[in-house]
């Protein structure tokens, strides 16, 4: 692995409405909070973020401001090689090892790194099981 962390994933909960995209990424950006990984879905009325940042403390405060609900939760960061067959690489350590990979999302910017973001039943020893 290229670079493997514990991290804090801030969960926001909005409203499901036009312009909020650019509303919650423009109130980390005005707060000097880099985006490092995001997943992005609307259900129910409702529109939820998933996002690891720069400053997960400071992007808390800045989203907070907004009046959205934003839980703080563990995740395991994983920054590998762009390749075939690194996700089921990974994938296969966390199974041997019987860690539950709750859910993971992940992207490529097309410059030979990929950064993936887990939520593990055993983070720590998710951890210690990629390293």
């Amino acid at each position: 692995m290229t670079h493997l962390s514990e991290d804090t994933e801030l969960t926001v909960t909005t409203p499901d409405e036009p312009g909020i995209f650019g509303r919650v990424l423009g109130t980390l950006a005005n707060a000097g909070v880099n985006v490092k990984a995001l997943y992005v879905y609307s259900e129910e009325g409702q529109g939820h973020f998933h996002l690891v940042t720069s400053d997960s403390k400071k992007a808390e405060t800045a989203l907070r401001t907004l009046g959205y609900k934003v839980k703080a939760k563990k995740v395991v960061t994983v920054l590998v090689t762009d390749r075939i067959g690194a996700g089921a690489e990974i994938g296969a350590l966390l199974g041997n090892a019987v860690i539950d990979i709750r859910y993971s999302y992940g992207s490529s910017a097309g410059e030979g790194k990929t950064l993936l973001v887990f939520h593990t039943s055993n983070n720590r020893r998710a951890v210690d099981t990629l390293k």
